[in-house]
């Protein structure tokens, strides 16, 4: 493998054939940067008009196992192309390496920012760069889009080295992710997000996209939240921002000339299943999660025992 100063993984899960409009956006104006820019998905038949893609605009394709999620993608990758790398991931081990941007394709990106991205991330102080962070769990970058400069590729490499694949999502957050920002605060590496937000970011993204960030979470556009997930917007007062329309406000803050409005995510449920969702979430946000709330605060309060989060505050 040729040795790369500035190298590009980003990682898709896809079943069919073609690539979804919006992860051929991102990955042709990533590959107009200087980065040398890799198509790290999941092994399977691709369409003749995919390969031609690909190779028109000089993008490496890695298919691999469908496992360990995108970190399992990377250190695959990485495993196997970077030159040597030792056990320890020490960077001297890394070759030429000077810049690795790790991203996914759960964001999808409707305006081309990222040469903009780029010079604020080698402008900041920070060895490693991201758009988003979050204090669940741990204080942690959002490793959807990771920006690192050499400082941080030792703790890096050794995080995604030493830590077996996870098996689910959740474990993968917890271990992976917000594992590897604590794997970065312990080798003294310096972190920061582009786009601070108060609370999760998740609860953020109509501030996002109004500020002109040109991204937003997939997950967003197509409402797709366990059952679990819908309480947890509740618990933490943000039913509106759960019910968003987020097409339309993508749609409104402008989309790229370049990205087609038929590459949007669709909604996953249905208008019906919207409707009666929307009975209940109603029903528990003005009284079920009131009641719940002074019940457990009591309980805690009984107890002597500190209640956190911040939906009890």
């Amino acid at each position: 493998m040729p040795s790369y100063r500035k190298l590009a993984l980003y990682a898709s899960y896809q079943t069919g054939k073609d690539l979804p409009g919006y992860v051929k956006f991102a990955l042709k104006h990533l590959a107009a940067t200087d980065f040398h820019v890799v198509l790290l998905t999941n092994e399977r038949e691709l369409s003749n008009e995919t390969c031609e893609f690909i190779a028109d605009n000089g993008i490496e394709l890695f298919l691999t196992q469908n496992r360990g999620f995108d970190f399992g993608m990377w250190h695959r990758y990485l495993k196997l192309k970077v030159n040597s790398p030792a056990a320890n991931g020490t960077q001297e081990a890394m070759g030429n390496l000077d810049r690795l941007l790790v991203l996914n394709d759960s964001i999808v990106y409707f305006q081309n920012n990222f040469e903009k991205f780029f010079a604020e991330a080698e402008k900041s102080s920070a060895d490693v760069v991201s758009l988003t962070s979050s204090n669940e769990f741990f204080p942690h970058l959002q490793s959807f889009f990771l920006y690192m400069k050499q400082p941080a590729l030792g703790a890096f490499f050794m995080h995604l080295f030493e830590t077996p694949e996870q098996s689910t999502f959740e474990a993968t957050v917890r271990n992976m992710e917000v594992g590897l920002s604590a794997k970065f605060v312990e080798a003294e590496v310096r972190m920061e997000a582009l786009y601070p937000t108060t609370g999760s970011p998740l609860f953020a993204y109509r501030d996002l996209v109004e500020q002109g960030a040109g991204f937003i979470k997939r997950k967003l556009l197509q409402r797709r939240f366990k059952f679990k997930e819908k309480i947890h917007f509740i618990r933490n007062g943000a039913i509106e921002t759960l019910n968003t329309d987020y097409a339309a406000l993508i749609k409104k803050a402008g989309l790229a000339p370049d990205f087609s409005e038929d590459w949007i995510p669709e909604l996953r449920e249905s208008f019906v299943r919207h409707k009666a969702d929307l009975v209940w979430e109603n029903a528990f946000d003005k009284v079920g999660w009131p009641l719940l709330r002074t019940a457990i605060k009591t309980k805690y309060k009984l107890l002597r025992k500190p209640l956190k989060g911040d939906e009890y505050k």
